[in-house]
């Protein structure tokens, strides 16, 4: 299974995202990563952090996007909405096929090429004309954007590929810069989230299936919040900047029964759809939002829930392999790691970190958390707020620390071998839905209105079509 994790992070794939943050193609990571650390530690006795999660993880780790405010109202939708997904974005070229050939189409439906199982390999010019070529044959450069379908006589069922990857619906293909080309899947919303849902929870059993059907709907009211709100001429990029979509080729059984089984159900609070936060374990308690992101304004329905099961001392999400966790760094990784996010409060290029003389948690939230850790090094205080503390001591991979409920951090100045050690729970910011917890619950019984009811306090189920 992957990790698991949404509007947020998360996944239970490895289980479901259970919670790969990956990293976004930029430009001077260096620099990127300068100017967002800079944000997200602040000197003590000074400024406290300001600024959400995603501005930091987002852009310097690869948290999905994570909206800031509720959303806001919009007009009820009656039937099944289509939506845009950036599959290859800002690329030098994108390969496209389909067993029984493709039509081309122009900006006004006209025909551009066609062809046969061979594909073709579209790219841009310097002047941002399209142009294709595939099985000896060639055309434009014309002017985008340019739609491919399944070619006429073929199964209009049959998947088109992007890149070798098996796709449901239509590709758009448009250049947004000069040399670049961009492939966005044009398809219904639930036959997206048949792609969506085994990424963000895992391929569960069938003894799972309200578990399944709980990502199913968290996912739906993702996508319905946030359709028409991408900044890039799409609703939702396939990655963890939003939620992880592998088409037809990603598609399970169960969570295919899952979607359908929920069609067009969405989790709402007093009429609006929520923001439906999930992450991979909550370690027994999940946090109230302002625990872990105290900078983001706070959500009545996103309450601290106990994940306990009644009756024992064993939690539904016990049965993660993150439940509970240690991580150590020798003294060289430890150094590695606060490299960047040090040299970013200084102002100053990255450089070496000499000596690191105390971390130490200076107090905790409700539901065990950390509220925020006091660093001292080469003679500096910093202190890091809540959640940030996960993007600040990473671990040796370079991934976020698995959660901020940390029980202890011993430190050994002198120590080579281990100078750090820390030992926490769960796995993710622990807001909303607890997704291995989601799985223990249904193990246990309950439905999946019971368990969306149990995380998200205070909603309700709506079918919008």
């Amino acid at each position: 299974m992957r990790a698991m994790g949404g509007w947020g992070d998360g996944g239970v794939g490895r289980p479901g995202r259970l919670e790969d943050a990956g990293k976004p193609n930029v430009r001077g990571p260096e620099a990127l990563v300068a100017r967002y650390w800079r944000m997200a530690v602040s000197p003590s006795p000074h400024l406290p952090i300001a600024v959400s999660l995603c501005a930091v993880a987002l852009l310097v780790v690869g948290c999905r996007a994570t909206p800031g405010e509720a959303p806001s109202g919009r007009e009820r939708l009656t039937a099944e909405p289509r939506v845009r997904v950036g599959l290859v974005v800002d690329s030098a070229a994108v390969a496209l096929s389909a067993a029984g050939g493709l039509r081309i189409a122009g900006p006004a439906g006209e025909d551009v090429a066609r062809s046969a199982a061979a594909g073709w390999t579209i790219a841009a010019g310097s002047d941002g004309r399209l142009s294709g070529s595939g099985g000896g044959r060639s055309f434009g450069p014309v002017a985008g954007p340019l739609t491919l379908s399944p070619a006429q006589g073929a199964d209009p069922a049959a998947p088109l590929r992007v890149n070798g990857r098996p796709y449901r619906g239509t590709v758009l293909v448009r250049s947004d810069r000069p040399g670049r080309v961009t492939a966005v899947n044009v398809l219904e919303l639930e036959e997206y989230l048949k792609g969506v849902v085994p990424f963000e929870i895992g391929r569960l059993t069938p003894g799972e299936l309200e578990a399944v059907k709980s990502q199913a709907v968290a996912a739906r009211t993702y996508a319905i919040a946030r359709m028409g709100k991408g900044p890039a001429g799409f609703d939702f990029y396939a990655t963890v900047q939003d939620q992880v979509y592998g088409g037809l080729g990603g598609e399970d059984s169960v969570a295919t029964r899952a979607v359908k089984q929920t069609r067009g159900e969405i989790v709402t609070y007093r009429g609006q759809p929520i923001m439906a936060y999930y992450s991979s374990t909550c370690g027994g308690q999940t946090a109230a939002s302002p625990e872990s992101w105290p900078w983001r304004p706070p959500q009545p329905y996103l309450q601290s829930v106990s994940d306990r099961i009644p009756g024992s001392d064993r939690a539904y999400c016990d049965i993660s392999p993150r439940y509970r966790w240690t991580t150590r760094w020798t003294l060289e990784q430890l150094r590695r790691v606060l490299r960047t996010p040090l040299a970013a409060l200084d102002r100053r290029p990255p450089a070496s970190v000499r000596q690191v003389e105390a971390v130490r948690i200076l107090g905790r939230t409700p539901s065990g958390r950390v509220d925020s850790v006091h660093i001292r090094a080469d003679g500096r205080d910093y202190t890091v707020r809540a959640d940030s503390i996960r993007w600040v001591l990473r671990m040796s991979s370079g991934a976020g620390l698995n959660s901020s409920m940390l029980f202890d951090a011993t430190l050994h100045p002198e120590g080579d071998s281990i100078a750090l050690e820390v030992h926490g729970g769960g796995y993710g910011h622990g807001i909303g839905m607890c997704q291995y917890g989601a799985i223990g619950r249904a193990r246990a019984g309950q439905s999946y209105r019971q368990i969306l009811g149990a995380y998200y306090q205070g909603t309700r189920i709506t079918r919008l079509y």
